[in-house]
């Protein structure tokens, strides 16, 4: 009975293992594909904005806080919208990419001034 017990814990320890590692090994190729579509762009030095382009690689890129460009585009701030890609929440929110886009341009190139400025 013990050994059963000991074979069916293990199973499920198992099982979990290898669920995790499908899940990681996923975001994994994930990054990896979007890295090599947008190679060219991601290893230059270039701020502007694209639609493909999730909440935190802009914050990331362009030094704007994530606040300030949840404000810019008007949607309400949460994990999952940090990772989807402009384009999905102009979709889901029923926004003009493409003025979205300029807007947050916009405002990286105004940070941008400002730093500037400032030194």
């Amino acid at each position: 009975m013990l050994n059963k017990k000991r074979i069916f814990c293990w199973s499920i320890l198992l099982v979990i293992l290898i669920i995790l590692t499908i899940i990681f090994s996923a975001r994994t190729i994930h990054k990896y594909e979007l890295w090599k579509e947008h190679e060219e762009y991601l290893t230059s030095n270039q701020s502007y904005i694209e639609n493909w382009m999730h909440i935190n690689l802009i914050s990331q890129r362009s030094g704007i806080p994530k606040e300030s460009i949840y404000a810019v585009i008007g949607i309400e701030e949460s994990f999952k919208n940090s990772r989807k890609p402009l384009y999905e929440l102009c979709e889901e929110n029923n926004l003009n990419c493409t003025k979205v886009v300029g807007r947050l341009n916009t405002l990286v190139e105004s940070g941008k001034l400002n730093m500037s400025m400032g030194e």
